[in-house]
């Protein structure tokens, strides 16, 4: 078979399954389920991400959105349940697979609540694909906790109050992220690219979204949400 006809019978493969993208700051993991991805039928991945902020900001551009997002739960930028949360908001697109490496009780309510239509385990090969079409078809996991369709989320989120987490903006998260590994606000100023001055009014902007009277209560309340 030559190169063209091997790229049309790619087209048409493409043109007849559904979209996939994959958000994992583990770089040996999202290599990992690209390629498992990649020799199943039916679907097809479009792009992947290691960050928080660039899976949203994708999925918010036209054309972008995948019709199934594939979410780590430990981000390293932002919680992954906030991830979930900021795309469920903006609508119903795209619907929401959760999945991690820890046990999944541990953010499975979490994940429901930020709008996923379900969660499995990293390392959970054999159920990747049938969740994936699960998802895709419009239905939810079924597990101990109760997941809702991307339609009936969207409705439930965005008729109640924000999540003050959810109200950060990237660089107040950026900023208590690096603070909570113990940088000064020099050395945050200098990861981030921003004056020490700056750097501070981040913080003092987060606390107060946070309702924290200081900045170490904040980093406590941004560790537990990071890693609740």
């Amino acid at each position: 078979m030559n190169v063209a006809q091997d790229n049309d019978d790619r087209n048409d493969r493409d043109a007849q399954s559904f979209s996939i993208a994959i958000v994992d700051n583990d770089a040996i993991a999202l290599y990992a389920l690209r390629k498992l991805i990649e020799n199943m039928d039916a679907m097809h991945i479009i792009w992947t991400a290691g960050t928080g902020r660039e899976a949203l900001t994708r999925c918010l551009e036209d054309d972008a959105a995948p019709d199934v997002l594939l979410v780590d739960m430990a981000l390293s930028d932002m919680p992954g349940t906030l991830l979930c949360r900021r795309l469920r908001v903006n609508g119903t697109s795209p619907k929401i697979l959760a999945f991690t490496s820890y046990p999944l009780d541990i953010y499975a309510a979490d994940a429901a609540e930020a709008g996923a239509q379900g969660i499995i385990s990293k390392d959970d090969f054999t159920m990747l694909a049938k969740a994936l079409a699960v998802v895709h078809d419009g239905g939810v996991m079924s597990t101990n906790v109760h997941f809702e369709t991307a339609e009936t989320a969207f409705k439930r989120i965005r008729n109640t109050p924000p999540d003050p987490m959810s109200t950060l903006t990237f660089n107040e998260m950026r900023a208590l992220d690096l603070a909570s590994q113990g940088l000064s606000s020099k050395e945050v100023a200098k990861q981030i690219g921003v004056t020490p001055v700056t750097v501070r009014t981040y913080t003092m902007h987060a606390r107060s979204k946070l309702g924290a009277r200081t900045l170490g209560e904040a980093l406590v309340k941004w560790h537990r949400a990071k890693h609740a």
